[in-house]
């Protein structure tokens, strides 16, 4: 049953991974005629979910502002601290920018990330990042606008189990559109360069 998990878990990481370089590279911006950055209609959307005070928070409410979205969960031992700490640095690179940016941290994994936990965790990375939960079917309603997959690996641990997921941030602009998605362990540079570009075109 391991050797089946881990072959599944091969499997879905890197079709994922080869879809998120697709998609980055459809986005590709010139650094001679800046040409504005592709918007993907079909992708995204906007959803509301529990926020750090336990209410209600639309995306609605971030117009006007660029969006990282990330799926994650408070529990993940390696990427969710690596990808949110990669986020604190590119906010930190935007200096004053930054205030025109909302990172958005969407747990996965819902049965454990209270909105109190979330509270707790995310803004010790940045203080304006944000941590959002909700039902599970909140959360998958979510993760399917942005095409994301995860699920449920059974470890012998304290923890029971660990959440199989990859590192995308997910870029949308100051109207709430969907412009891509990148591993933050790569694209970093082009992340930031994407986030500028919007920010000054806006």
């Amino acid at each position: 049953m391991h050797y089946k998990n881990t072959i599944w878990l091969l499997l879905f990481l890197a079709f994922a991974s080869s879809t998120i370089a697709q998609e980055v590279e459809t986005s590709v911006v010139s650094e001679t005629d800046q040409k504005p950055l592709r918007i993907y209609e079909n992708l995204g959307g906007d959803f509301e979910l529990t926020g750090p005070e336990g209410k209600e928070i639309s995306s609605e409410i971030f117009r006007g502002k660029v969006m990282l979205i990330y799926f994650g969960y408070t529990y993940c031992p390696d990427v969710c601290p690596m990808v949110l700490s990669h986020l604190k640095k590119g906010m930190l690179d935007l200096k004053e920018q930054a205030k025109d940016v909302q990172v958005l941290f969407i747990s996965i994994d819902p049965e454990r990330d209270t909105h109190e936990k979330l509270k707790d965790y995310v803004p010790y990375f940045y203080p304006t990042f944000i941590g959002l939960t909700g039902s599970v079917n909140d959360i998958t309603k979510v993760a399917r606008q942005y095409r994301v997959g995860y699920f449920k690996q059974y470890v012998e641990s304290v923890e029971g189990y660990f959440m199989a997921h990859i590192d995308a941030v997910f870029l949308v602009d100051q109207e709430g559109r969907y412009i891509g998605r990148y591993k933050t362990k790569w694209d970093m540079e082009k992340l930031i360069t994407d986030i500028q570009l919007l920010l000054d075109s806006g």
